[in-house]
């Protein structure tokens, strides 16, 4: 009878905490869901893509980048989500060479995020803002970068549109 008792106990505990587990408030889940879809580059349909999806329970979006434009496949995986214990938006990317990054997001005004990211190349401090909010023709991304403190730059911008559906991913070529 104990034995029964102890695992409904658990069985109970486990189902609850699955239910919320992840879960986030409504204006957290909105802040990341625009980021979801399968995205290229203007017409780069058959070179890149950027299929982002939800993870279980709408935890985190993860990002499945594949980029073949420059010949060699650059491929790499991307979960945001968010920290509610720091409040502020999680961006961690890792890709195929080993080398991986994360970065601390805030909501911009936008209707996005700004992440803050920082690398240091020797004596180099590299620190970057990126930004991605939601537009009319998909997704607007663009990035600034300062040296060694010095004044800000902008690095690019890009236009996310939705891919071509059943195009295979990007491979190198």
């Amino acid at each position: 009878m104990q034995g029964i008792f102890w695992s409904a106990m658990v069985t109970s505990v486990v189902a609850a905490t699955s239910v919320s587990a992840g879960v986030h408030p409504p204006e957290i889940e909105s802040r990341l869901a625009f980021i979801v879809g399968d995205w290229t580059v203007a017409g780069a349909d058959a070179v890149y893509s950027d299929n982002c999806q939800w993870f279980d329970d709408k935890s985190f979006v993860v990002c499945d980048t594949r980029d073949a434009r420059k010949g060699v496949l650059h491929h790499s995986i991307a979960v945001l989500g968010y920290s509610a214990t720091n409040q502020n938006y999680t961006y961690q990317q890792y890709d195929n060479s080993g080398a991986g990054r994360n970065e601390t997001c805030f909501a911009n005004d936008k209707g996005g995020l700004t992440c803050l990211g920082a690398r240091r190349d020797g004596a180099q401090l590299t620190e970057t803002r990126s930004y991605i909010w939601p537009d009319t023709g998909g997704l607007g991304i663009s990035q600034d970068k300062s040296v060694n403190a010095g004044s800000w730059s902008k690095v690019g911008e890009v236009q996310y549109v939705h891919r071509k559906p059943g195009l295979p991913p990007p491979a190198a070529h």
